[in-house]
């Protein structure tokens, strides 16, 4: 197979494109922190409840752990996209959305097979999407009082995993970059002769990161299937995380007025430059976390896993706002099976994947924190070639969540949430040369 380049590049650049179009649904708790944080797992692992810490494969690419990515023996391009919608309820009243946009897109490969292998991509970070309205009347003049959130952070990636023995170890690089903007808004119903005015706290970031992974493998038993053949069973114990890092932000902070002309009933701006506050140099400190868990299983056959995830909220700290959060943790469980990948049937080669999570988010309403739980269904739908010894590998990868956030009270919100992600994974062996007879 020729390595086309610039087929890889095309697809890089409408991903990049995808993601400066991509659209956010609308949640209330993104008003936290730096937003509703995204997942950085891709398809596969989403499918399995979000399992990482001992997932190795030779074709799927695992950035939550990168020490699997010394596990690597294809070079892989992977690219998903998601779609996120939502129902969110309180004591008074529902609203719904959906929206989608970029999941991740990402290029892995083996520089020494089964010893180094390297991984770049890109991926969303945060996002804020929010807007509450408030209709108030003070001395017979009416108006709408809005606080509103938006804008979205992301990662560029660049990670390495290496293998000494049975034991992984591997790093990411991450560079952090992105805009979110908080405003507070009074907008009269009748601006004839009255100001409308815009509160904007905005904060940029662009800094890096870092985060790490290792993974220690055993052979713990054979299975002798009905063919005779011997397929070992693997366990492999994981770990990963990253400190808490103080990383550049850079926050403004003005005001916005108009009024209506009486003479052509439309919008006119103030100025806003006076008494703002721009570009200030400041720091974001993001919490730190740490995950460990075991898995089971052989690539070809079936895997099943456990994980547990912290994230250390309690010491954020951000110029956009200073609303409290509490620590963050999820218990993941999930795996993969498939039936028979030597059979020429087509959905015996199909892995089937399930998965659940719950814990508690960082959010934080009434001092209690918010609880969260979700379910998740996947299938990996394989079609490629073989030919001798040299194999191509492509997949779909289609994965469905559907959980809940929260619960409803006096003062609390109740999210239900569905995500659907579909991903394209092409593995092929792109830097061997073949030999012909």
């Amino acid at each position: 197979m020729q390595i086309k380049f610039s087929s890889i590049f095309s697809l890089l650049t409408l991903s990049l494109i995808a993601v400066s179009l991509q659209a956010q649904t609308f949640s209330p708790q993104s008003q936290f922190g730096l937003g509703n944080m995204h997942s950085p797992t891709f398809a596969t692992n989403k499918g399995m409840g979000g399992i990482a810490a001992g997932f190795r494969s030779s074709r799927d690419i695992n950035y939550l752990n990168p020490a699997s990515y010394s596990a690597l023996t294809f070079t892989t391009f992977d690219i998903g996209l998601h779609l996120n919608g939502n129902v969110v309820s309180d004591s008074a009243r529902l609203t719904d959305g959906a929206n989608g946009g970029i999941n991740h897109v990402a290029l892995a490969f083996p520089i020494m097979e089964r010893k180094w292998s390297m991984a770049v991509g890109l991926l969303p970070y945060s996002f804020k999407n929010y807007t509450y309205n408030s209709d108030i009347v003070e001395d017979g003049i009416s108006y709408n009082y809005q606080q509103k959130g938006s804008g979205s952070t992301y990662k560029l990636f660049w990670g390495n995993g290496v293998q000494i023995k049975n034991l992984s170890l591997g790093m990411n690089t991450n560079f952090l970059f992105g805009e979110l903007d908080e405003s507070e808004n009074i907008l009269f119903a009748d601006s004839i002769g009255n100001i409308n005015t815009s509160k904007h706290s905005t904060v940029s970031i662009k800094d890096l990161s870092f985060d790490f992974g290792i993974q220690y493998q055993v052979k713990i038993n054979k299975l002798e299937n009905e063919n005779k053949d011997r397929e070992s069973i693997y366990m492999t114990l994981g770990a990963y995380g990253s400190p808490s890092y103080k990383i550049r932000s850079f926050s403004s902070k003005y005001s916005n007025s108009s009024f209506t002309s009486v003479f052509t009933n439309e919008e006119v701006a103030i100025d806003s430059a006076s008494g703002g506050v721009y570009d200030l140099k400041e720091q974001t400190i993001l919490p730190a976390y740490f995950g460990a868990g075991v898995t089971f299983g052989n690539e070809n056959r079936w895997t099943t896993g456990v994980d547990f995830h912290f994230e250390n909220w309690k010491k954020f700290s951000s110029p956009l706002n200073n609303l409290s959060l509490d620590n963050e943790w999820h218990v993941k469980v999930g795996g993969d099976i498939k039936p028979n990948y030597k059979s020429k049937k087509y959905g015996s080669n199909v892995s089937y994947r399930v998965g659940a999570h719950f814990g508690k988010s960082r959010v934080v309403f009434n001092n209690i924190g918010v609880p969260e739980f979700g379910t998740t269904f996947g299938l990996g739908l394989p079609f490629g070639k073989t030919s001798g010894n040299y194999r191509s590998y492509s997949k779909l990868n289609l994965t469905v969540e559907i959980g809940r956030r929260g619960i409803v009270s006096d003062v609390a919100v109740k999210e239900n949430y569905y995500k659907v992600t579909l991903a394209y994974s092409l593995s092929d062996r792109w830097f061997i040369k073949r030999k012909f007879d």
